[in-house]
């Protein structure tokens, strides 16, 4: 089984062709190779060579929108458990290279055997060099690359990866509706992020990947919001489902359930391009926690890191040595534990109406309005009876309850969620978790109405008791 990434070199063309050809990663150089002519192994006389190949068909004018890529830089990883050597996971790199290309363009192939996976990095040239033009790339490309790899892993005797079913969460009867018509922009959205987040690393790359796909990734505060680029259309992520939110494309992107801590940017004490290392609060910087930046969400000065719940984290000095090991969960001694966020997991109820006439839009909107109201009143009479006159407890009391049950109800989520990652699920199988997120989703939005219900009481309740002091105050 392999998988295949790519990006662009557009800059650091230089460093990047130095980066493949480690010495300590390709068994000094034995496992480089390239198609460019009598170059031998120098990382830097590759990476000149592309540049005057590329300066040649761009005769001298500065580069532009559509020269600036100067590299394509493909990543084929392949699974520990085929037993592949690096010498044919070589192999395979140079014949998916010839078969992409058709021989007419240049390429340097580095295999790296410095992880528990042996993948090859793959530095090509966009310049075909029989045409003197620059190669398109369009966005087809890369399952392009993919469905190649994948036939080059058939003919080896190789697994290969099966295509997942494309899952979609939260789509109300007028999103269907819509859909049909090959009109929903959300629903397109959605696909998207499904496809992108089973084939990336960290939410960065996510982000990435989605820019490639047409689609933006905006973080504020405890809101993503996704903009369409075509259409300009933006959905924060509690319009697309529960399943969309920061949590949930954290936990499909790493498959596991996690617990969130989040720090300022003042906290960190030290930091490279794999690793954050944090102060740890309340230790008067004694302790440090060291965080891998793909579990890292930034949101201004604010980042938040999304842990695996089943795993021990390491706590060292301020020297960087190990002083102990604790639970994910027990960081919530040192870090705040995430607060809910009750108006996001509100789902709008609202029915979305479609017609041409504004006039009947205005009035079916009016009238959803006040049946929203009176479901409310209906709601917190069941909330106050249930909790405060029958079971007994303060509004605060019902409100701790409440959102412990949330918390229960996220963590059966994320569950479920790292359920329908796996691969090779039937169609049922499939069916079946997707009623469970949607039920579960559902709960969760319950619930939060819930809470609502009994703060937005005690407000009207505390806001009564001022006015009632006011006015006595003003009669004498």
């Amino acid at each position: 089984m392999a998988v295949v990434k790519i990006g662009q070199v557009k800059q650091t063309l230089s460093k990047a062709m130095q980066y493949i050809c480690n010495p300590d990663k390709t068994r000094d150089m034995e496992l480089v190779s390239t198609n460019l002519p009598s170059v031998g192994k120098d990382p830097t006389a590759f990476a000149q060579y592309f540049l005057e190949e590329q300066h040649r068909i761009e005769t001298g004018r500065a580069p532009t929108k559509t020269t600036l890529v100067r590299a394509h830089h493909i990543i084929q990883s392949f699974d520990p458990g085929d037993n592949i050597t690096p010498e044919r996971a070589h192999e395979l790199g140079v014949e998916l290279m010839e078969r992409i290309t058709g021989g007419m363009q240049h390429y340097v192939i580095a295999t790296h055997t410095d992880r528990d996976h042996i993948h090859n990095h793959i530095m090509l040239s966009p310049v075909n060099f029989e045409t003197l033009k620059r190669v398109k790339v369009p966005r087809t490309y890369l399952k392009r690359l993919r469905t190649i790899s994948d036939e080059l892993c058939l003919e080896n005797g190789l697994k290969v990866i099966r295509e997942k079913k494309v899952k979609s969460y939260g789509k109300t009867r007028p999103d269907l509706y819509t859909q049909l018509k090959g009109e929903s922009v959300k629903e397109s959205i959605r696909l998207r992020i499904d496809q992108t987040a089973g084939r990336v690393e960290s939410f960065d790359q996510f982000k990435r990947v989605l820019r490639s796909t047409g689609v933006f990734t905006h973080v504020r505060g405890k809101y993503l919001t996704f903009e369409d680029a075509q259409t300009g259309m933006r959905f924060r992520d509690a319009k697309l489902g529960e399943a969309y939110d920061e949590m949930s494309l954290m936990v499909k992107i790493g498959q596991e359930s996690l617990e969130c801590i989040s720090f300022n940017r003042g906290m960190i004490a030290r930091q490279d391009s794999r690793t954050v290392s944090v102060w740890v609060p309340g230790t008067r910087r004694g302790k440090r926690l060291v965080i891998p930046r793909q579990r890292l969400v930034v949101d201004g000065q604010t980042i938040r890191a999304w842990l695996p719940r089943d795993s021990e984290q390491v706590l060292s000095d301020s020297r960087g040595r190990f002083m102990q090991q604790v639970p994910t969960e027990g960081l919530y001694e040192y870090f705040t534990p995430p607060s809910l966020n009750i108006d996001k997991l509100i789902r709008n109820s609202f029915p979305q109406i479609y017609t041409a006439n504004p006039a009947q839009r205005k009035r079916l909107m009016a009238q959803a309005i006040k049946v929203e109201e009176v479901n409310n009143v209906v709601r917190e009479i069941n909330t106050v009876r249930e909790y405060l006159l029958e079971g007994g407890m303060s509004s605060r009391q019902a409100v701790a309850t409440l959102g412990a049950k949330i918390r229960e109800r996220q963590d059966d989520l994320q569950a479920l969620i790292v359920a329908s990652c796996e691969e090779g699920l039937n169609p049922e199988q499939v069916e079946s978790l997707d009623k469970q997120i949607r039920g579960s989703e559902k709960e969760i939005s319950d619930l939060a109405r819930q809470v609502k219900a009994l703060t937005g009481r005690e407000q009207r309740l505390t806001q009564q008791e001022g006015q009632r002091r006011q006015g006595k105050h003003h009669g004498r």
